[in-house]
């Protein structure tokens, strides 16, 4: 098997990009600029080749006239670099005029239908290396999220919190209501846990006197799957001395709302058809007065229950008072 090989200097196709549409139709820049990407589309025009070159940032049209970067021969897939003069087409379309063009990488499966991309939804989530490489939308999603992530560490940062890690393997599980994954230490001859929560171990650094602490890390929970719960899942935690509920509503609002404006660049997110606003302030509810705007005070469990059925709640028989009123809450939350 041979060596990928290297393509150092190379810019992002978005930069290219943009260069090429600040150009009037027809022309091109005297400033040479180098890509790497995989090609997935090609289309040909006598001696002129339309490739579609895609990268990480975007995707960008190269434009490969025969008697400037010579026979081209490439497949669907392959990965390539290319040297050329950002320019834009007769038509307008930002683009790249190829003076040289090099296959560091061949395909040796075809791709799935490039124009529809990966539609069936076990072959998105079994094998997502296909479903980033033909989604755009799946692209801008992991984008999305690392952009989301680095905005919550910028921010808890600069409000004096200390980022930490805590055990994952853990002798005892705590810190929330839920089955644990087991397993076993061969050197210690004793069963572990993988951590259902970071809860406890933050609050001994709390007590040693770190007074700030967070940690966005891996829980796990040996228990449903759904769009609301996955065994593995991400979690931030974060505690503080000397605050109370207050603080932390407070400083929800305030990082949901810059997190939102550094990630998006608006405070505006669309989540299930809905349109939400997170600038800030929230409207605030109390518990007891959100139930009683839904008449569902109550002290009595069976009446509770049969409040929730009415309303078409699925109300397990193993759901204690606080559960079903938990039920209530997640379903006036997803139906908002």
């Amino acid at each position: 098997m041979g060596l990928s090989k290297r393509f150092p200097d190379r810019a992002l196709i978005s930069a290219v990009r943009a260069e090429a549409s600040a150009l009037e139709p027809g022309t091109e820049s005297a400033e040479p600029r180098r890509l790497a990407g995989r090609v997935m589309a090609r289309r040909g025009h006598g001696k002129l080749t339309f490739i579609d070159l895609v990268d990480r940032s975007g995707r960008i049209q190269l434009l490969c006239d025969e008697s400037r970067a010579g026979q081209i021969d490439v497949d669907l897939g392959d990965v390539v670099g290319v040297v050329g003069s950002p320019a834009s087409s007769r038509r307008g379309e930002p683009s790249l005029a190829v003076d040289e063009l090099t296959v560091l990488s061949r395909n040796r499966s075809p791709l799935p239908d490039t124009f529809h991309g990966v539609t069936d939804q076990e072959t998105r989530y079994r094998k997502r290396y296909l479903d980033l490489l033909m989604n755009e939308e799946s692209r801008e999603l992991f984008l999305l999220r690392s952009q989301i992530v680095t905005a919550i560490r910028r921010f808890l940062d600069e409000d004096g919190f200390v980022e930490v890690e805590t055990p994952v393997l853990q002798p005892r599980y705590g810190g929330a209501f839920a089955h644990p994954f087991v397993t076993h230490s061969k050197e210690l001859e004793a069963d572990l846990y993988l951590r259902i929560a970071t809860e406890l171990y933050l609050k001994r650094l709390i007590v040693g006197g770190l007074e700030r602490v967070y940690e966005i890390g891996k829980d796990f929970r040996n228990e449903s799957v759904s769009y609301k719960h996955q065994p593995e899942f991400t979690m931030l935690e974060w505690y503080e001395a000397y605050a109370d509920f207050r603080d932390t509503m407070d400083r929800i609002e305030a990082m949901l709302e810059q997190v939102a404006l550094d990630a998006l660049g608006t405070t505006v997110a669309q989540f299930r058809g809905h349109e939400i606003d997170l600038k800030r302030p929230w409207k605030r509810v109390g518990f007891s007065e959100s139930l009683d705007a839904h008449e569902l005070w109550t002290r009595d469990e069976g009446e509770l229950r049969a409040r929730l059925t009415e309303r078409g709640v699925d109300t397990e028989a193993d759901k204690d008072w606080p559960q079903l009123v938990d039920t209530r809450s997640v379903t006036s939350s997803s139906r908002a």
